[in-house]
């Protein structure tokens, strides 16, 4: 692993002439380039996430069932991009995909199994935890620095209408939440927002947290934190068909964005990464062919620089089938 600062210099002169903003947008396409054809160990991760709630309230603490679905609903950190496996409890489980609901040989959404599984619920989801009922909702800001900053919340209101604000005597989509640094309270005309779905929030210096607020103004459900740099969010949360306290999480992180020369780059050959963005450059101009050649050289060197890394040990995993003798004791049973 290595800095933007340690090929600050050489990235540029592959580059051009251009900012700072057009040379890091171009380092992380670099990064994705290589990334997405290997299976790298910088963009390897694991999660330890306590749950509560359940799947027919959306994760909410207070299930909406009285007999309790025994389900769980875990949304997950904006760096995971991919779930590749998952241990309920410590007792490893089978994934399924979006639709497995829908099979006409599954379970669907309302029949008890005795399986241990989890189902994918997609990345599209712009919050932690969806809204139970209709409420209104309010931004807590952690410094002063951010006072009027824009969060804008894009969704339907109780009465089912798209969301909708005037600017400058112009309508457009989507309710601007009030953003003032020691004050979270409501607008007197915010509507009751029933279902999100998008939220926009300008760059800020601190992270901002949305909450729904009931007529007192206590604090109600936490819906997400942003993070300063997070102006669209995006998580992916996974379904568990089983009651636990703690879920175990392997996964595969984003691809990185740069900001600043001290940004760390997840990879271990340096000239790779700047074949790499030579291979950039050549897109850019429509030169296929070399940029292939640039390409592949970049995937080869990174993928070298990681198998050199590597330690022995036995992959894949080997599953042990307990009711066949053969499995079990390893030898033919005469």
């Amino acid at each position: 692993m290595f800095r933007v600062d340690d090929i600050y210099d050489e990235a540029r002169k592959i580059v051009g002439a251009c900012d700072d903003t057009k040379l890091f947008r171009w380092l992380a396409d670099a990064v994705s380039l290589v990334s997405n054809k290997e299976d790298l160990e910088g963009w390897k991760g694991y999660l330890d996430i306590c749950t509560a709630g359940c799947a027919s309230c959306d994760g909410a603490t207070q299930c909406n069932n009285p007999a309790g679905c025994g389900r769980r609903v875990v949304a997950l950190p904006r760096e995971v991009e991919t779930v590749i496996g998952v241990n309920i409890g410590g007792q490893p489980v089978l994934g399924y995909g979006q639709l497995f609901s829908f099979h006409l040989n599954g379970p669907g959404d309302c029949r008890t199994i005795c399986e241990w599984k989890w189902q994918d619920a997609g990345k599209m989801h712009c919050t932690y935890r969806d809204l139970v009922h209709p409420a209104k909702i309010v931004a807590y800001l952690q410094t002063q620095a951010d006072n009027d900053a824009q969060v804008i919340i894009y969704g339907y209101d109780s009465g089912g209408n798209v969301l909708r604000r005037q600017v400058n005597g112009v309508w457009q989509n989507g309710y601007q939440v009030p953003t003032i640094f020691g004050l979270a309270v409501p607008d007197s005309t915010a509507p009751e927002i029933a279902r999100i779905t998008g939220i926009y929030k300008d760059p800020t210096v601190g992270s901002v947290r949305l909450s729904t607020t009931d007529d007192s103004g206590a604090t109600g459900t936490l819906l997400t934190v942003m993070e300063p740099d997070e102006t669209l969010p995006e998580y992916r949360r996974i379904m568990l068909n089983r009651s636990c306290n703690w879920v175990r999480i392997a996964y595969r992180k984003i691809n990185p964005t740069f900001t600043s020369r001290y940004d760390h780059i997840p990879l271990k050959s340096r000239v790779g990464f700047l074949l790499g963005v030579q291979a950039r450059k050549h897109y850019a101009d429509n030169q296929i062919a070399e940029a292939h050649s640039y390409e592949a050289d970049a995937t080869r060197m990174e993928l070298e620089a990681q198998q050199m890394a590597e330690p022995p040990v036995f992959n894949p995993i080997q599953v042990i089938d307990m009711s066949n003798p053969r499995d079990k004791y390893d030898y033919d049973i005469r």
